[in-house]
């Protein structure tokens, strides 16, 4: 008998809290259909603004006057405060200028864009002013050089061919003098390949600092790929025509590394390898030094890295 007394009063106890509920979403419904008249404050973010010119005071706030019904205000105070923000296009609005770097455009723009953001009327929202000004100042510019950023991981022997480029090899930067001033170079964001055994065309953009813009973002990149081998010659040491002497050895070994496509063009008339006397009556030794090799190598050994000698009279 307790028990189905206990339940009985569990079910009264539950149907009163569902009317309850039900009460209070009826309230919540009826205050959401009311209409109300609010001031909320907007964050104008100024996009779409030329590369070469700066907007200097992108932080601005308008309060917009809104006519609305509560379900339409939820669009407004249900985002966090960061996105409570419009965004005014400096290419679509008509601007003109009102002074040296202040300009001015109808606040029309700012009404259609807070109606939008409500998903409301713009006959529902008033703003104070039938202006709206922002400043606006041409940028200091310069043109630099674009460097590749690449890491590859080529297959073996494989390797690149020269430095990688870029097309256009150069950019226009625009930001404040100091900033353009002390920037020499932009770089490409890395581009990154596995297995490479192949030319490589592709594009990349360009990774600038914030404090700079630029008139492209983006480049073609081209790098070269081509299969290498390694090769040795025999060279003689030479020594400075104004010393007679004897070398022991009086000639070195050069290993190298060239590409495939440049194996038959490379020879021993391309390499020099001299005696450095600079230091020799103060050393039992020479130094032997390389003194010219073909840019499209790469010097792995040269052999012996040391000669003796005697100064014949």
């Amino acid at each position: 008998m307790a028990k189905v007394e206990q339940s009985h009063g569990f079910r009264r106890f539950s149907g009163m809290i569902v009317f309850i509920l039900i009460a209070a979403t009826l309230w919540l419904i009826i205050k959401l259909s009311d209409t109300y008249t609010v001031t909320v404050p907007f964050a104008i973010n100024y996009v779409d603004v030329p590369a070469s010119m700066l907007i200097e005071d992108n932080d601005q706030e308008v309060s917009a006057t809104v006519t609305t019904s509560g379900f339409k205000l939820l669009n407004y105070y249900f985002k966090r405060q960061s996105k409570r923000k419009i965004d005014i296009s400096v290419k679509m609005v008509k601007y003109k200028k009102v002074d040296d770097r202040v300009y001015s455009y109808s606040s029309r723009y700012i009404i259609d864009e807070v109606a939008d953001f409500l998903s409301s009327s713009a006959n529902d929202i008033q703003l104070t002013d039938d202006q709206q000004y922002f400043n606006m100042s041409r940028l200091a510019s310069k043109r630099v050089k674009i460097v590749p950023e690449t890491s590859f991981l080529f297959e073996k022997q494989f390797n690149y061919y020269g430095e990688p480029t870029s097309t256009p090899d150069s950019i226009t930067i625009y930001g404040s003098v100091d900033d353009v001033n002390k920037t020499k170079e932009v770089r490409t964001k890395v581009i990154t390949r596995k297995n490479v055994n192949q030319n490589i065309i592709t594009t990349a953009e360009i990774d600038l600092n914030d404090a700079l813009t630029a008139d492209v973002n983006e480049v073609e990149v081209s790098v070269n790929v081509e299969k290498y081998t390694e090769s040795e010659v025999i060279v003689p040491i030479e020594i400075p025509e104004n010393l007679n002497m004897h070398l022991y050895p009086n000639k070195a070994s050069v290993r190298y590394i060239v590409a495939m496509k440049d194996y038959a063009i490379i020879n021993n008339m391309s390499f020099k390898a001299i005696a450095d006397t600079n230091d020799m009556f103060f050393n039992d030794v020479l130094p032997v030094r390389l003194v010219l090799y073909p840019n499209n190598t790469q010097i792995i050994d040269i052999d012996p890295k040391e000669v003796e000698y005697i100064i014949v009279k």
